[in-house]
């Protein structure tokens, strides 16, 4: 079985893997893949992470060298090995399956035991562009036609736009070893395939909070503001949030008059150099928008995911736009809203034991007549979770 072999290999690759990801949720899954792995005996004591660095400068002497880190996950030391792999050869790899065995790839590529692949924990759709659904998988590519087994990790698959990117994706499904899902959202498309698969949480609820020095004051309502809403033009999405700014000014001011003091909380971006669709870029605009900054709390700080899971821990009442500012919510117990941009929401909530309908609400195309409606739904949520416990 895999992950049971007699004779254990020295790596595992964890595609995807990077603890200071621009998006939060991103990292919060390299932190929680490690114990994962450890809980579901993939990741054995004396084995190593390895990764494969594409690049195409040559003369790039830093290029050319086998990098070794040490990452700290959860109070315990991993080893991490980071190979280079030149442009070329791995276009001959991927498109003919032949392996030079003098090369650092053809030598370390023997003694990777398995590919445990994390995919963005959504990215495994079309939704965010064809172009970032196959970048998602730039390893699972080569290390396929090296015949290293593929461990498809927790989860949500899809949706598909393209009817290509489907297909692709259902041959990469056919051969992974096995399969973990998050929620049921392509569990009826699995079963019609006839691929076995296991539901588990996201990878993120194995990430440990980490403390820091903040006062949190009482009443307080988290807030994710989300860039790629704020800035309306993330491809594949661009024009769906033309009220969104207008939504989260008005989502503070009515959290306001209920005495709560409002975090806006950034979840994905670059606090040094920030892209159009940032989180912080958002947040900094959102609170910039406001007449009266009176307890509203602008977290401008750049964070590591635990930090930001602990952060959002301490919340009374959370909202959140990314799915992984949710997620940070859910596995902590603060009761949490979702402001959904796809099916995925309704279905993470479903299958950690929430109500989908109820605490999720699409932003995609809202109209600003509809915007009372929308923060009723909260606001009906926040009553029946908060205001009736007290």
């Amino acid at each position: 079985m895999l992950g049971k072999e007699v004779t254990m290999k020295k790596y595992i690759d964890i595609s995807g893997f990077d603890l200071r990801a621009n998006n939060r949720g991103t990292a919060a899954l390299g932190y929680g893949s490690i114990p994962f792995l450890e809980s579901e005996g993939f990741l054995k004591e004396g084995q190593e992470l390895i990764s494969f660095h594409r690049y195409k400068k040559f003369w790039k002497r830093t290029n050319l060298k086998v990098r070794h880190e040490e990452l700290n996950v959860s109070g315990k030391t991993y080893k991490r090995t980071i190979v280079p792999i030149h442009d070329i050869e791995y276009r001959i790899v991927q498109k003919l399956g032949f392996i030079f065995p003098f090369t650092l790839f053809g030598q370390y590529v023997k003694e990777v035991e398995l590919e445990a692949a994390i995919c963005g924990g959504d990215g495994f759709s079309d939704i965010y562009g064809t172009q970032s659904f196959l970048n998602r998988m730039e390893q699972t590519w080569i290390l396929r036609r090296a015949g290293v087994p593929l461990l498809f990790l927790p989860q949500t698959i899809g949706p598909f736009k393209e009817k290509r990117n489907y297909d692709i994706a259902v041959n990469l499904l056919y051969y992974a070893k096995k399969i973990y899902v998050r929620d049921n959202k392509f569990v009826a498309e699995l079963n019609k395939l006839g691929l076995k698969y296991t539901q588990k949480r996201d990878l993120s609820s194995y990430m440990v909070p980490e403390s820091w020095n903040i006062e949190i004051k009482k009443n307080t309502i988290g807030l994710n503001v989300s860039g790629l809403a704020y800035s309306n033009t993330f491809s594949g999405l661009e024009g769906q949030f033309d009220v969104y700014p207008e939504l989260i000014e008005r989502i503070i001011n009515h959290f306001r008059t209920k005495g709560c003091t409002i975090y806006l909380i950034p979840h994905s971006y670059n606090y040094n150099k920030p892209t159009a669709d940032d989180d912080m870029l958002a947040c900094r605009k959102a609170y910039n928008r406001l007449y009266d900054k009176s307890n509203v709390v602008l977290i401008d700080k750049d964070l590591i995911s635990p930090q930001i899971k602990y952060l959002i821990s301490q919340m009374t009442f959370f909202i959140g736009a990314r799915m992984h500012a949710n997620f940070a919510a859910i596995y902590t117990g603060v009761p949490v809203f979702g402001m959904a941009y796809s099916y995925k929401f309704e279905g993470a909530f479903n299958a950690n034991g929430l109500d989908g309908k109820l605490q999720t609400a699409m932003i995609n195309n809202l109209r600003t007549e509809e915007i009372d409606t929308y923060i009723t739904k909260i606001d009906s949520f926040y009553c029946k979770t908060i205001v009736n416990s007290i």
